[in-house]
């Protein structure tokens, strides 16, 4: 189980991580582009990860897609009240690297 303070801690320490009101929860972004959203009040996060990344963490009951067209694309939450720290740590770095990538490869392109 991951709390609401830890989870907060572990995703403002990702390098250069700002945290933005998006809608009515927190964002954590990148260089303006979202890696995981945080719903305060039902102790999720939710988090950009590839579907097959998705596939492969929603072996584990904490973690499921979100249920609609962001969830096809990745979005999947995760369940903060079941989640082991270790997991969602990996999880976290997994959104957080996705978000570091993409940068990368829309900067060679240019």
């Amino acid at each position: 189980m991951v709390n609401l303070e830890q989870a907060h801690t572990l995703l403002v320490s990702m390098p250069d991580a700002v945290e933005e009101a998006h809608f009515d929860k927190p964002a954590y972004k990148i260089k303006g582009k979202i890696f995981a959203t945080f719903n305060i009040e039902n102790k999720w996060v939710t988090l950009k990860l590839t579907p097959e990344q998705q596939n492969i963490l929603c072996e584990d009951p904490a973690f499921y897609p979100v249920p609609n067209k962001w969830g096809q694309m990745g979005w999947t939450h995760v369940n903060l009240n079941q989640v082991k720290k270790t997991h969602f740590a990996e999880a976290v770095d997994l959104a957080y690297q996705n978000i570091i990538s993409q940068k990368k490869k829309a900067k060679s392109k240019s």
